[in-house]
């Protein structure tokens, strides 16, 4: 596993290097996100008059794209972003992770297999897969992350949760918060929602909580050993 990772570390450094396949895949991230939040998001935030205030934590795998696609690029404009970098990757996995599983979840419950549109079950499996890699590889250009940043990642991402699934929209079914619209699984538009919610704070701490721990045990690491710090 590591291996590959090196490899796919290798593979992105000779990407961001070259301009024309960076500014593609820059284009392509951004896309992404414009399309994502338009075609599976668009109706979604006047259905439910979200606050404005919630905006930035609901388009989930749309904004992981976003914000993958300019951690990319201000790498290639040899500027990069610890705290956008971290990010990035945590957006990445989580949320790649969390459309596949709920894909998976859809399927197991005999949902079918088609693929009509751009948010056909395959097509965004396949993308999202895609997503987790990138996500995996930005991880490997973080390295040790520091304090301050960790806990601001974990701090979102924990937020994010609460926008989604907290009892803060009262018109949703089960008093859930603002999750993303899922398709129903034998005409229940809900029975995934717990399983999906547990995911999302399973991936919360999971990866942005661990990277918090990594970065105490970084921080001790240096308090005990001054001349590794510097």
């Amino acid at each position: 596993m590591l291996d590959m990772l090196s490899r796919l570390r290798r593979l992105t450094d000779s990407v961001i290097a070259n301009p024309l396949l960076m500014w593609a895949g820059f284009v392509a991230l951004i896309a992404a996100f414009i399309v994502g939040t338009v075609g599976w998001y668009g109706d979604f935030f006047a259905q439910l008059s979200i606050p404005l205030w919630a905006y930035p934590f609901v388009p989930d795998c749309p904004l992981a794209a976003g914000v993958a696609g300019v951690a990319l690029i201000l790498r290639h404009l040899k500027r990069p972003s610890r705290i956008v970098d971290q990010l990035a990757a945590v957006f990445c996995i989580k949320y790649g992770t969390w459309t596949m599983t709920f894909w998976a979840l859809y399927w197991a419950g005999n949902g079918p297999i088609e693929m009509t549109s751009l948010f056909s079950g395959p097509v965004m499996f396949l993308t999202h897969l895609g997503l987790t890699v990138l996500g995996l590889v930005l991880l490997l250009y973080v390295g040790r992350p520091r304090l301050g940043e960790a806990l601001l990642v974990l701090a979102f991402f924990a937020l994010s949760d609460f926008v989604d699934y907290a009892s803060i929209a009262p018109q949703r079914f089960g008093g859930y918060g603002y999750y993303p619209p899922l398709p129903p699984v034998n005409g229940n538009y809900f029975g995934l929602v717990p399983a999906m919610q547990f995911h999302a704070l399973v991936m919360t701490w999971g990866v942005a909580g661990v990277q918090v721990i990594r970065a105490v045990g970084g921080r001790r690491s240096a308090e005990r050993n001054p001349a590794v710090g510097r």
